[in-house]
């Protein structure tokens, strides 16, 4: 099983990334189904609080590289209830024993009742790791959508740098932390951090988690009718639960 980081909420998608190696003999496909209180990805909620249920495809077509596609709830405020898919294509390798890394590029969408809501927009991703205990990771969007950060809906470009560590305790019980910055590019935004401390427990190929996820204070600036506002929400941290099935 293999799942792209970028196509998940940031916990679920480090942790399964992280327990799987990177490359693997061409024409093997997999996937993975799951359900979450909340699609909080890169520490933004994508779906207002909500839950969210996601799925994710895949097939490696040549040695090392693996196309997919993912797909997932959003409800942003404001907008009706959708589902964002991402089509991705990475090539990874598995460096020695110990390192592996990966780069790759995605395309996400959505729609409801025909129309863009605000959330297509392209990225690229590098990512490197250290026997599934430890990776770093690397993402430029140059068109991201300011919707994350409680914009209108314009674009412009967006980078996000995470590092994530997964540490097996007993058994299959492991515990996991991970931190991150948004570096939004867009007039009047400002950059912010996340992270999340949690457990994940694996019967089988089902994977249960249990995340503590904090987000940084957001604040961005903004033009109306001649004058300058700035709007700014409180750091938030909340409990965060998700089950996943890999196959």
């Amino acid at each position: 099983m293999v799942v792209d980081a970028g196509s998940w909420p940031s916990w679920v998608g480090a942790v399964l990334l992280a327990l799987t190696p990177v490359a693997h003999a061409a024409g093997r496909c997999g996937g993975a189904v799951g359900l979450s209180s909340d699609n909080l990805y890169r520490g933004t909620s994508l779906t207002d609080g909500r839950p969210a249920w996601f799925a994710d495809g895949h097939c490696e077509f040549a040695d090392g590289w693996v196309a997919g596609a993912s797909i997932s709830t959003v409800h942003l405020p404001t907008r009706g209830r959708n589902a964002q898919l991402g089509l991705y294509l990475d090539r990874r390798w598995q460096l020695d024993d110990d390192w592996s890394a990966k780069i790759g590029a995605v395309h996400y969408d959505a729609f409801h009742h025909g129309r863009a809501e605000g959330l297509r927009y392209d990225e690229l991703n590098a990512v490197i790791g250290y026997r599934g205990f430890w990776r770093a990771s690397i993402a430029w969007s140059p068109n991201a959508t300011d919707l994350y950060f409680g914009g209108a809906g314009t674009t412009h470009r967006t980078v996000w740098a995470e590092t994530t560590f997964h540490r097996p305790l007993a058994g299959r019980l492991s515990a996991d932390l991970g931190l991150g910055i948004a570096l939004p590019g867009g007039q009047g935004e400002r950059s912010y951090r996340y992270g999340s401390i949690g457990a994940s427990y694996a019967i089988g190929d089902v994977y249960f988690y249990a995340s503590r996820i904090w987000t940084d204070s957001l604040s961005w600036s903004f033009d109306y009718l001649g004058e300058t506002y700035t709007a700014t929400s409180p750091s938030n941290a909340q409990w965060v639960g998700s089950v996943v099935w890999s196959f």
